[in-house]
């Protein structure tokens, strides 16, 4: 049999690496250098900060030096993601989100300008809750009996809730494959009964009366407490109806067919005349040219980000993506009626 023996002076074994003073040296610099760039890092986001709180400090100046008065023209603004009344998915508040407070603030604004004839709105939302809905679609409106012409641009998806807003536009373009209709209203609750009896997790819970813990996840509805949400959904459905009908000036009895929460693309929905025409962001603004008698070449006032609304967005998707029982089972809010699309 044939062996090896190590006989190293040094009494190390094979293998082993000897640490020398130039790895020392070579460590030290890695980590002072680690150090600078996490300096530097931190600098320009304070820096960032420092600017936009400024910026921040007066948004309607930040506004007109964004925009300058160069004659009437078209206001933007955008509603993208989920339609809620005082908080998005990433918990903030920020100009273009589904907040219905942010829209209404942005739409308020634009109202107040005198040189806006037109506005775009931007829709990528497939919907959100009842109220915040109704309350962008009422303004909408508003602006509308204020003879400002209004023209909805359906961007991927538009529908439900998405769909309410554009039918109080005088006119609705999409393009040909974004997904719009979803007219209905929804109620989901996931029930983890027997996932709590599996666990042996029991509830104690003391109420003052029989429904007040309708649509808790422990246990399953009763019939009643079924039908009282049926009630409340047919209630917001027939309210859904209405508001499309008086938007579009078309009669209930011809949405009807096509209200029972199906999606369609936007093609589609031109058959269905829930949209006036195919096309782009760049239609949109020609069309609201159009109808508000500007020139081809009138301004576009759009929506305005700072770099702070910019970076908050980005850091708080990033903070709050996936988490809670939304990673599970896919819903955003629990108990709650919705005009909103769920695939």
């Amino acid at each position: 049999m044939y062996q090896m023996h190590n006989n190293a002076s040094d009494g190390t074994r094979p293998g082993n690496r000897v640490t020398t003073k130039g790895d020392i040296t070579m460590d030290k610099n890695r980590k002072i250098l680690v150090s600078i760039l996490a300096l530097l890092g931190l600098s320009a986001m304070l820096a960032v900060f420092e600017i936009s709180l400024t910026m921040q400090g007066s948004r309607a100046e930040f506004y007109r030096l964004s925009s300058p008065s160069v004659g009437p023209g078209v206001g933007v603004v955008r509603i993208n993601g989920a339609i809620t009344m005082t908080g998005s998915a990433d918990g903030l508040m920020l100009p273009g989100s589904g907040t219905a407070e942010a829209v209404l603030k942005r739409l308020d604004d634009l109202a107040g300008d005198s040189r806006i004839k037109a506005v775009v709105v931007r829709i990528n939302s497939p919907g959100g809750t009842v109220a915040a809905t109704q309350e962008i679609f009422q303004k909408l409106m508003s602006l509308r009996r204020k003879n400002i012409k209004l023209v909805a641009s359906l961007g991927d998806v538009a529908a439900s809730g998405g769909y309410y807003v554009a039918a109080a536009c005088d006119h609705i373009i999409a393009n040909p494959g974004s997904i719009t209709g979803s007219i209905g209203v929804i109620a989901v609750s996931p029930n983890l009964q027997g996932l709590f009896q599996k666990l042996g997790i029991r509830m104690n819970v003391i109420k003052s009366g029989a429904y007040k813990d309708i649509l808790s996840s422990y246990r399953d509805l009763t019939e009643e407490e079924r039908n009282l949400i049926q009630t409340m959904i047919d209630a917001s459905y027939t309210q859904f109806l209405r508001d499309v009908s008086l938007g579009r000036n078309i009669p209930i009895d011809d949405i009807r067919p096509v209200a029972d929460g199906r999606v369609m693309s936007g093609a589609q929905a031109v058959e269905a005349k829930l949209v006036n025409e195919t096309g782009g962001f760049e239609t949109a603004l020609e069309k609201a040219r159009k109808l508000a008698k500007l020139p081809d070449d009138a301004p576009v006032y759009d929506d305005v980000r700072t770099p702070l609304d910019q970076f908050m967005a980005t850091l708080g998707g990033a903070l709050f993506r996936g988490r809670g029982i939304e990673a599970v089972t896919g819903l955003a809010e629990t108990s709650m009626i919705e005009y909103r699309f769920r695939p």
